[in-house]
């Protein structure tokens, strides 16, 4: 059974200094809050506080195993991935083990459909890792490492800013929802998503073309992450640099094919995301170089996408078209985060509130969240943590932890 009251993990930023972008709060001397969230009146309780590496940044939930993981973000460092156990009935981690992810500025975990293979993205050099994951949930170190075809030059962060559109950097890794064998991987330095067929069998990624077209006008855009509808054909990219959402129909039957047949003699790869609409995130006067987005999702009920706009420092919610015109958007609303920069944001399990990760005013907020209009609506409960960066919402399974002991 599942712990009645989910649990809230919320990563932050220790160390400025290392870091790819320039956080506006506080560091924090406690990289991870673990909080227990009370589903009748979406308020949190702060249940456990500790600083198990510097700037852990992203985090990924195993209910398989009751683990967490975790990456460190660092331009100057090879960065690691932790695995933690979690006490559901507590709160408490424990660190489980610790591996290199063989690149610098980690920003993205996947984990297979067998939980046996973590994808780590690391952002600065683009390098894309294969860990493997045992039964415990423990993790050993990468047996698979792809480094980019073009080398990464930058070597501060004032240059990348400047420049970081004229080398690789790989932002996230999503598998297709109808074989889990395809990698997308947006490429916020490219302009492109890029392909991978992934071979759980050997633990590796195979280069299977690319998607460049993801955008009906010039300019940079700046691919950040990927989310899949779990129910229909249609994949949303956020595109960080220019603010917008690219609306993909996801060609499944050529996915399949071009899986199917991979390693037969002449195979060939060919792009399984068509572009069907492209639409803005912010209003059409505010100046776009005030703005970056952040997080994308789709909503548990299927019926809205949500993303996170860093300056605008807004939620935009948008409502999912049916029939003809299915998977397109249109806008609802755009809601205020109560702080500024919301990095990230999560919804909690129930799929009925919203916890957003204000990084630059040292705080989240919980918003609830109407599931017929779309709507979001202040629930008041606002709590003190340092450069936020990542919410993980989880309900541990009991079973899980008690077969441990």
């Amino acid at each position: 059974m599942q712990t009645p009251f989910p649990l809230v993990f919320v990563s932050s930023y220790s160390d400025f200094s290392n870091l790819a972008h320039t956080p506006k709060g506080s560091p924090s001397t406690n990289t991870l809050h673990v909080y227990r969230l009370d589903p009748s009146n979406n308020s949190l309780t702060l249940l456990h506080a500790c600083n198990f590496d510097q700037n852990l940044a992203f985090l990924r939930y195993s209910k398989k195993q009751n683990v967490l993981y975790g990456c460190s973000e660092s331009i100057l460092d090879q960065d690691r991935v932790t695995a933690f156990s979690v006490l559901p009935a507590t709160g408490e981690v424990a660190v489980l083990a610790q591996q290199s992810s063989e690149g610098k500025s980690a920003c993205y975990l996947t984990i297979d459909a067998l939980s046996r293979h973590m994808l780590v993205v690391n952002y600065w050099d683009s390098v894309i890792t294969s860990i493997p994951i045992f039964p415990s949930g423990s993790i050993g170190k990468a047996e698979f490492v792809n480094k980019p075809r073009r080398k990464v030059v930058a070597g501060k962060r004032e240059d990348h800013l400047q420049n970081r559109q004229s080398e690789p950097h790989a932002h996230a890794i999503v598998l297709d929802p109808a074989t889990t064998r395809i990698a997308f991987i947006p490429d916020l330095g490219e302009d492109d998503i890029k392909q991978f067929i992934f071979d759980p069998e050997n633990n590796r990624l195979i280069e299977a073309g690319r998607i460049t077209e993801i955008s009906n006008v010039s300019g940079a855009c700046g691919p950040r992450y990927l989310e899949f509808h779990p129910s229909y054909p249609v994949a949303y990219s956020v595109n960080e640099l220019a603010s917008t959402i690219s609306v993909f129909a996801f060609k499944e039957g050529e996915a399949r094919v071009m899986v199917e047949d991979f390693g037969k003699p002449n195979w060939k790869p060919v792009p399984v995301l068509k572009l069907i609409q492209e639409i803005e995130t912010i209003p059409k006067a505010f100046p776009h170089a005030l703005n970056t987005c952040g997080r994308i999702t789709v909503d548990p009920s299927g019926n809205y996408v949500l993303v996170s706009n860093r300056g605008h420092n807004s939620i935009a919610i948008f409502k999912i078209s049916w029939g003809v015109d299915i998977g397109r958007l249109h806008q609802v609303a755009l809601f205020h985060t109560r702080g500024s920069t919301p990095r990230h944001f999560q919804f909690v399990p129930s799929g009925k509130a919203l916890i957003v990760a204000n990084q630059d005013t040292d705080s989240i907020s919980v918003f609830s969240f109407d599931t017929e209009t779309g709507q979001l609506i202040f629930t008041g409960n606002t709590y003190h943590v340092p450069s936020p960066n990542f919410v993980c919402c989880a309900s541990p399974i009991l079973e899980n932890y008690h077969s441990k002991i």
